[in-house]
């Protein structure tokens, strides 16, 4: 049994993501059922995807934009396009509830001290845990974010339908209208030449002036050129997914469609991002145990604990890995159990701890 224990805690050594989590202590004495619950972790991920809305507004004289200003490759209609940007996974703690136990202890021994964590998982027994436990609680999903760019660069107090001008409105077609609006944005280069090159009448009183008087032009400038390049409006949106990967293959995790964004797993609107599970180490099966006359020893029961498994995970669209890593994971491996007695000696009282995301022994100290 020792030298089991032993080879557990030297395959702890591998390292894996570590966060403060929170436990609780939990004194058996204490409990009006002399008992504790508990269940063993598994091992989810919490996937962050984020995409950016584009929407192209063109311009009401797109069609004039190269006759009138020798502009090309402008927008001539209205549109909008998702682009997935970025995908990101981490591993997080998950409660088996398929894993869960009950221990009862008799009122006549020594009541051990037990420690869970925020998922209801072993996290120790007699000893108080020296580190938090390791990965993250799932995050709720992540606000929306705005951010605006425009192929017209203006200041925000100025609009195309602000400088539509009377003798515009009075025009008798959308040529006419163009030709004027185009004439306007050469009268206005113009003045600004001049004022830098300082031909005007009356130079503005000081820097200041100045300036107001440059941004001012500027403004009008890239409002006359919203009306023949449109504008690019662009928007960040994140979302969050859980997945628990439970067996080896790939799952749709969701679907992403270039029209519509995020849209659900059978939507097939959009294009599938799967999850990709590769066991790497599968330790489900349980070893057999033999007596000197090579039969089976039955499983025994009490203090469960896990030896578990490892996994690769990728997530992709169209065959390109968007993220990717591998992790220790309860789900893959199988459970053993330690004897509660040896955890009551009052004098020399045995003390453990568990990893709280794979629950593996960690650490164990013999009271003998």
């Amino acid at each position: 049994m020792m030298k089991h224990i032993a080879s557990i805690i030297l395959a702890s050594l591998c390292l894996s993501p570590v966060v403060a989590q929170q436990v609780q202590r939990v004194h058996i004495g204490d409990n009006q059922h002399y008992g504790i619950t508990y269940s063993l972790p598994a091992v989810g991920l919490h996937v962050q995807a984020e995409a950016v809305c584009t929407t192209v507004r063109a311009g009401v004289f797109a069609q004039y934009a190269e006759k009138y200003l020798g502009l090309t490759n402008v927008p001539m209609e209205d549109q909008t396009v998702w682009t997935l940007k970025n995908v990101e996974m981490d591993p997080v703690i998950m409660a088996d509830s398929s894993r869960t136990f009950h221990i009862n202890f008799s009122e006549k021994v020594y009541a051990p001290t037990f420690w869970l964590g925020q998922q209801g998982q072993l996290v120790s027994i007699n000893r108080e845990p020296a580190v938090a436990a390791p990965l993250k609680a799932p995050a709720p999903d992540t606000p929306l974010v705005f951010t605006v760019d425009t192929l017209a660069s203006y200041a925000p107090e100025m609009h195309s339908s602000d400088v539509l001008s009377e003798e515009m409105l009075k025009a008798g077609s959308r040529s006419k209208q163009a030709e004027i609006a185009a004439r306007q944005i050469f009268r206005i280069r113009e003045s600004r030449l001049n004022l830098l090159t300082g031909d005007v009448d009356h130079l503005p009183a000081d820097g200041a002036s100045f300036r107001i008087v440059l941004d001012h032009l500027k403004a009008q400038e890239a409002a006359y050129l919203e009306l023949f390049t449109g504008v690019v409006e662009s928007t960040t949106v994140n979302r969050s997914f859980e997945f628990r990967p439970r067996e080896q293959g790939r799952q749709i995790l969701f679907r992403f469609s270039s029209h519509f964004g995020f849209v659900e797993a059978d939507d097939l609107s959009g294009e599938a991002v799967y999850m990709q599970v590769a066991i790497t180490s599968d330790q489900r099966k349980v070893p057999a145990q033999l007596d000197a006359k090579g039969r089976a020893i039955p499983q025994a029961t009490g203090i469960a604990h896990t030896v578990p498994g490892r996994a690769r995970v990728a997530v992709s669209l169209r065959g390109e890995v968007l993220d990717q890593g591998e992790w220790p994971m309860g789900q893959f491996g199988h459970v053993e159990f330690l004897q509660p007695g040896q955890f009551t000696d009052k004098k020399l009282p045995t003390s453990a701890q568990f990893d709280p995301a794979t629950g593996k022994i960690t650490v164990f100290r013999d009271g003998n």
